[in-house]
């Protein structure tokens, strides 16, 4: 009777949380670690045994316990963070403790009485046969746990179905069977239970299938039920609703556990405590990029804009001073489209979220889109702003854009009807650099006149005005919680200003941009790095928050990865150089200064923590990265990619 009663639930908790399991720490995919026992060894022994390869499939948990285990975690999380009122809830209403049943009501009756009221309400309504009242009266707060609930209305229904077979009811049972058993199968008491019930959908008697034979009809087998039920039950009262005991943050222990495994499979050696930025996701060691593999040609002047195609990033487009864009593969290095209508040069290009269309800015004026599939000019916007520095596209909006253009103005764009949505007037120089936050509700351009202003990108009107650069502002870009705002200007520096304080937080320096037309920053690996060009040829890249940390830079050449708040430090008189052009120069970072702007807030000055080399003769305009793939634009007319 025990085990009918108190199922194991094989099926229940086995493939779904295994497969939750899997997707926490692996991404679906079958990862190995290797694990010894140390409990029986001794250190010489541990030293010399061979290490035995254990799959996350071959790890087994006691699947009867495991949903209420981790019931009782959630609940130890929900008191540690301080709702009591939340936790109660969850206590009583999944755990069964703390229950509101023994509490007594307006006329006086005890926990008792009142619970035996319950349990006899439902005794009665299986011996009537009124399966559809036994659901409501078992989910009473402290009578059955969650989970015991499913597997006891698993073995009600299966009763009321064997009862229509009996009766030759069909297509109640078939009803029955689709709708009520199938979404508990997991919770069947034996293996195999629920392909018997199937069966009998086409039999004439329940004593057709082998599994039934020994069935007693309707009234004994009610009768066999109560007992189940109250058998339960008294298992139930025997425990008291005592919680088990938990051990303290545990938790928050076993997603550390399960954060280090993954570590530990990449083979981590830096020293210093290791940031998670999420745990949503697979850990993912921060590799930089240390080889130039390959410069594309195919440009006859210089490149001055570059973009990643897709979430993905598998194509890449750049625009150049030769008037045309270059839509190419980062896999074999091919041009897949060579795309000609503007007559003056390239500023700017974009591409949509779904990669799809291709967004271009040129001297000439125009604004045109390119079907990224064939090449082809899709429509062409022709404002009277004069050169077009800038254009993005509008976040969830694939027919939406802004643009940035001499005239000091900023237009947003309907590009399936050509024409302008708004403008967005306030800087007193050209506009050089425009961008959405990722709700595409906040506009940011950066301007000649040193100013940076955030608008309302639905009302058009200017929200805040930022000052602090000495320079003309050449790119903006938010993070994707908009959080952050990345600027580069034209005094040699990247800024990143926090928006809710309301200050520059860093100063970003090494690199030179004082001259050159629009030389260009933005965030990478989920705004955990900063990178851009620079005038002297190289690409560069900083920790957007200047960790102290450090770790010998040799190791971190040898191993191409760093954690996301590790610095590389190295002696600052040696640099290390490949006389072969497609190796990248690594050169070493400076430690990070205090500083003072002219607000008189404390910045702090971050240098790179790696500068890569392998343009040739002049600037780098323009870096993207995504997905671990790099590129940059070149005033040699060549485009860097980078591993």
């Amino acid at each position: 009777m025990s085990s009918i009663a108190i199922p194991s639930m094989p099926n229940q908790a086995g493939p779904s949380r295994s497969r939750l399991s899997d997707g926490a720490l692996t991404n679906g995919e079958t990862t190995s670690t290797s694990t010894t026992s140390t409990s029986t060894m001794t250190a010489r022994q541990r030293e010399k045994s061979p290490l035995r390869k254990i799959d996350l499939d071959d790890v087994r948990l006691d699947e009867s316990a495991f949903d209420h285990e981790i019931d009782l975690l959630i609940s130890q999380y929900l008191e540690n963070r301080g709702v009591p009122s939340v936790s109660q809830l969850w206590d009583e209403r999944i755990l069964g403790v703390g229950n509101q049943i023994g509490d007594g009501d307006e006329n006086g009756r005890g926990e008792g009485e009142e619970r035996r009221d319950s349990i006899e309400d439902v005794e009665r309504a299986i011996l009537d046969g009124d399966y559809g009242s036994i659901e409501g009266l078992i989910s009473k707060p402290g009578l059955l746990k969650n989970q015991t609930q499913k597997s006891f209305l698993y073995l009600c229904w299966r009763q009321q179905f064997l009862e229509h077979v009996e009766n030759r009811e069909s297509q109640k049972a078939f009803n029955l069977l689709s709708k009520r058993l199938k979404p508990l199968e997991h919770y069947q008491p034996v293996p195999y239970d629920f392909y018997s019930l199937s069966y009998l959908t086409s039999a004439s008697t329940v004593h057709d299938a082998p599994t039934f034979r020994d069935w007693a009809g309707v009234g004994p087998e009610r009768e066999r039920l109560v007992g189940v039920w109250r058998e339960l039950m008294g298992s139930e009262r025997d425990q008291d609703h005592e919680k088990r005991y938990v051990p303290p943050n545990r938790l928050k222990m076993l997603l550390k556990q399960a954060a280090a495994w993954q570590i530990n499979q990449v083979g981590y050696t830096n020293n210093g405590a290791i940031k998670l930025p999420t745990l949503l996701m697979d850990y993912e060691p921060l590799r930089l990029p240390g080889r130039l593999i390959n410069l594309l040609k195919g440009h006859t002047a210089n490149v001055k804009s570059v973009d990643l195609i897709g979430p993905n990033g598998d194509l890449g487009v750049s625009g150049a001073s030769d008037s045309t864009l270059r839509i190419f593969s980062l896999e074999d290095y091919s041009t897949r489209h060579i795309l000609q209508g503007h007559t003056s040069r390239i500023w700017s290009c974009s591409s949509s979220d779904d990669g799809s269309t291709i967004v271009s800015g040129s001297g000439d004026g125009s604004i045109r889109f390119w079907n990224v599939n064939t090449g082809e000019c899709n429509g062409v916007l022709q404002g009277d702003g004069g050169d077009v520095y800038s254009v993005r596209w509008r976040p969830g909006k694939q027919n939406q854009i802004v643009s940035a253009s001499y005239d000091r103005i900023l237009r947003s764009w309907d590009i399936e009807t050509s024409k302008q949505i708004r403008t967005f007037s306030g800087h007193s120089q050209s506009t050089l650099a425009v961008t959405f936050d990722y709700t595409g509700n906040i506009i940011a351009s950066g301007s000649k006149d040193k100013h940076i202003r955030l608008w309302d990108a639905v009302g058009g009107t200017c929200i805040k005005n930022m000052t602090g650069c000495l320079g003309e502002i050449t790119s903006v870009e938010f993070d994707q919680q908009g959080r952050y705002l990345l600027a580069g200007c034209k005094d040699n520096s990247n800024r990143l200003w926090d928006l809710r304080m309301q200050r520059n937080l860093y100063r970003y320096i090494g690199h030179q941009n004082t001259s050159k037309n629009l030389i260009r920053c933005s965030f990478a690996h989920n705004a955990s790095l900063v990178i851009g060009g620079s005038e002297d040829g190289c690409v560069y890249i900083w920790e957007r928050e200047g960790s102290s940390s450090s770790s010998k830079q040799g190791d971190d050449r040898h191993n191409g990865m760093l954690s996301s708040n590790t610095n590389t430090n190295t002696n600052p008189n040696s640099n290390i150089s490949n006389p072969d052009s497609t190796i990248a120069s690594f050169y070493p970072p400076r430690q990070k200064i205090i500083s003072t702007n002219l607000l008189h807030t404390n910045v702090q000055t971050v240098n790179p923590i790696r500068v890569l080399e392998g343009h040739r003769d002049g600037a780098v305009f323009d870096v993207k990265w995504r997905n671990g793939k790099l590129i940059s634009a070149g005033e040699d007319g060549l485009v860097g990619i980078w591993g």
